[in-house]
């Protein structure tokens, strides 16, 4: 019910539409006609006598041609979907409607003499008139077919090529040029159940739920590694939030979410639906609310801030890495290195098991092409994914590229503790460096954003930025810094209270100018004349950057003190303090990675493509929250909380022996 009911614009909407086109179905059957064409099989023998029932008005055959899918269906502006209807289709043969309506029992009665079947028929149809965008896939259009059920694929194949060979009349006023792609009927099949993927997330699964029962069934304690399964004592583990940063749950909430928005209309735009509406909806998040985008500096700041604080405000373990030659270092370095690895590619093997198989579905079951197959990708490509080098790559190939800034942050934790273990021999030097990488990041960034030429158009600043910019690991390494410099000035005492910031831009002077001079820039961006000023963009994005990132580490420093913090800081540090986030903040790690996943499987299961109306588009982003959170908490529950604490049984393990191993 729910899905009829969400599937009402979308029928409303295609009532309206005039269908000028004929069906490709009547041009099958009128192929039959010809002297030329093959009338011998059965197949050919069944659309003669489908075009002879259409021609004397049986309802059998009006069923038939009302369930193909015909017209152009708005094709200019990306909407190339003529699916017809799948249950008009199955009326042919049975009767479908029998409990619902009295009324015209003829037209439910009257059936076909011979079966018929739902096809998608997929064409490249290409003209000089369609719209054509850079950064979306080749539009295919999808015409469905209710065809008997005796044209094999080939057979079938072969005549529509033959029909589409000779377009029909209507179709020279847009001087299409269809050439067909493949066809497939839409139905389970089973195939990917015999596939690797699936056979190792059934054996995955099974494990982890056999470990989970015997861990509740056993005494506590009757071994360490079923306690790691324990799911009370990880549900308490994930409700207890007081040795956490309140703050920092909070915000991690915020950006998830922020970015889900986006997701939710970009993996629609990149698989199912290349529609100029929802190409206008993410060209205005993009160029007209960059501070969407933005959110994901959020997380890099809090893994910059959380890295550096937790090393220095460890004083047992710094006095003992002082005792040391800095060679001697190098086993503790390598530990941190596993245990952080430890921590990301667990779930990071889970979700391209759960790609592969969602994928390997949908191809044979959904009515909408799948324009990446990321089952292919995840074949192909997995072992970037788990060694965490996947954002050195071509993200367009990606087994769930989504995951490229994990990768990101992996790089950036080796270079953190390198620096980090380097800073307790010699703290000047580091504090040099860090300071030294920062501006040279800052101009880096300033200097390739204006070699690219971004303009503020979508097209261009996407082509643009995305493989040379938004996941270039060496931008993001601006706000990862400045979370580290904060924390290493929290840990080590403010003078005054006063924050790097406050040492950069000194007094209210300093600041109110700099303020006015971003304001200034902001006001600057508004204006038409200035959407190819390459220099002031590339100085907007970096101080868009650096403020979201300025912004969080100040929330952050006032969850330690609010007395002299202002009322908007006061008041959004209690907001990110509030209980609902403390809990939900502890599976945005999950959610940030399944989200995509969940995205895309909805969409692939709609017969329609559902309009960019901005309140359903509301809608589903508030359900969509719902449903990752709710998804997030069953895998945090049972697979990632498992997997940390036998990362952290593992490290405790080795720590034991190489002490046993001095003492001896």
């Amino acid at each position: 019910m729910l899905k009829l009911l969400l599937l009402l614009p979308v029928l409303a909407q295609a009532l309206d539409s005039s269908f000028a086109s004929s069906s490709l179905l009547e041009g099958l059957t009128q192929l039959m006609l010809s002297p030329s064409t093959n009338q011998t099989t059965r197949c050919g023998q069944e659309l003669l006598a489908l075009h002879a029932a259409w021609q004397q008005h049986e309802a059998w055959a009006l069923k038939a041609f009302d369930a193909s899918g015909s017209g152009y269906a708005n094709i200019l502006m990306g909407d190339a979907h003529f699916l017809g209807s799948r249950v008009t289709c199955q009326a042919v043969n049975q009767l479908v409607l029998k409990y619902y309506t009295s009324k015209q029992q003829h037209l439910l009665d009257n059936l076909a003499p011979f079966g018929f079947d739902y096809r998608v028929v997929y064409v490249n149809a290409t003209t000089r008139f369609k719209l054509r965008f850079l950064h979306t896939p080749t539009t295919l259009m999808h015409i469905g077919l209710c065809v008997p059920q005796s044209c094999e694929r080939d057979e079938l194949e072969q005549l529509l090529r033959q029909t589409l060979a000779v377009q029909p009349l209507e179709h020279q006023y847009m001087e299409l040029q269809p050439q067909l792609v493949y066809t497939k009927k839409p139905q389970f099949v089973g195939r990917f159940l015999e596939s690797r993927a699936f056979r190792l997330l059934i054996t995955l699964l099974l494990l982890v739920l056999l470990l989970t029962l015997l861990s509740n069934v056993l005494p506590k304690g009757w071994s360490r590694v079923l306690d790691c399964f324990h799911v009370p004592s990880n549900w308490q583990r994930l409700s207890d939030s007081s040795k956490e940063i309140a703050v920092i749950n909070g915000l991690r909430v915020v950006a998830a979410i922020s970015l889900l928005i986006i997701h939710v209309t970009w993996y629609s735009v990149t698989s199912v639906n290349q529609t100029s509406g929802m190409l206008k909806s993410i060209a205005n998040i993009w160029l007209h609310h960059p501070y969407m985008p933005s959110m994901l500096e959020v997380f890099f700041t809090i893994s910059g801030f959380l890295t550096v604080s937790n090393f220095l405000s460890n004083r047992a373990q710094l006095q003992r890495l002082a005792e040391q030659p800095l060679s001697s270092n190098l086993v503790a370095y390598l530990k941190s290195l596993l245990q952080r690895y430890l921590r990301l590619v667990p779930m990071q093997i889970v979700l391209m098991l759960l790609v592969t198989v969602a994928i390997s579905y949908y191809r044979e079951v959904s009515l909408l092409h799948i324009h990446e197959p990321l089952d292919d990708y995840c074949a192909q490509s997995w072992w970037k994914n788990a060694l965490l080098i996947q954002d050195l790559f071509n993200t367009d190939y990606l087994c769930a590229n989504w995951t490229w800034s994990l990768a990101c942050e992996m790089q950036f934790h080796v270079l953190a503790m390198l620096l980090l273990h380097l800073y307790v021999h010699r703290p000047k030097l580091v504090r040099r460096l860090v300071v030294g990488i920062l501006v040279a990041n800052l101009v880096y960034s300033l200097a390739f954003i204006i070699s690219l030429g971004v303009q503020l158009r979508f097209e261009n600043a996407y082509k643009e930025l995305t493989e040379g910019f938004y996941f270039n690991p060496l931008v993001r390494l601006q706000t990862y810094a400045v979370g580290g410099i904060y924390a290493h000035a929290h840990v080590n005492g403010m003078r005054d209270g006063k924050t790097p910031l406050d040492l950069v831009l000194p007094g209210r002077l300093v600041k109110s100018l700099a303020s006015a001079a971003v304001l200034w820039v902001i006001w600057q961006l508004q204006l038409e004349a200035n959407d190819l000023n390459t220099h002031l963009i590339a100085i907007a994005i970096v101080i868009v950057r650096l403020a979201y990132s300025l912004i969080t580490l100040h929330l952050i420093l006032a969850n330690f003190s609010t007395e002299r913090c202002s009322f908007v800081i006061r008041w959004g540090t209690q907001l990110l303090q509030a209980n609902c986030f403390q809990f939900l903040g502890k599976l945005t790690f999950t959610f940030y990675l399944i989200h995509p996943l969940l995205v895309m499987c909805f969409n692939y299961g709609f017969s329609y493509l559902l309009p960019s109306d901005f309140s359903l588009w509301s809608i589903l982003s508030i359900a969509y929250t719902v449903i990752c959170f709710a998804v997030s908490t069953v895998l945090t529950l049972f697979l990632e909380m498992p997997f940390n604490r036998l990362t952290h049984l593992l490290m405790s393990s080795l720590a034991t022996q190489a002490s046993n191993n001095k003492i001896k």
